[in-house]
């Protein structure tokens, strides 16, 4: 349910979902940004279950435990091990 970043085979099925001024502050370009309450209360408005997704929060916690609502939801997603600070290290 982790994947590493640089194991990320299409990015732009990246979906930040941390706030939008921390997303405005510092981001990848090929993300878009999808707030966790939002992806969670409407998932089928940006996901499908036929692609996957991987998700990115700030530390990688947040994202994982979306990833798995959303998996048990019929969805496939990935956390992106460590988070956006992880990536920028």
């Amino acid at each position: 349910m982790e994947i590493e970043y640089k194991l990320v085979s299409n990015k732009s099925n990246i979906i930040d979902i941390r706030s939008s001024l921390d997303y405005n502050l510092e981001n990848l370009k090929e993300s878009i940004n999808v707030p966790r309450l939002i992806l969670l209360s409407k998932p089928d408005n940006y996901l499908n279950k036929e692609d996957e997704f991987y998700l990115l929060c700030d530390k990688g916690t947040v994202s994982l435990s979306c990833a798995k609502i959303l998996n048990a939801l019929g969805y496939k997603c990935f956390s992106i091990k460590g988070g956006f600070e992880g990536i920028k290290k």
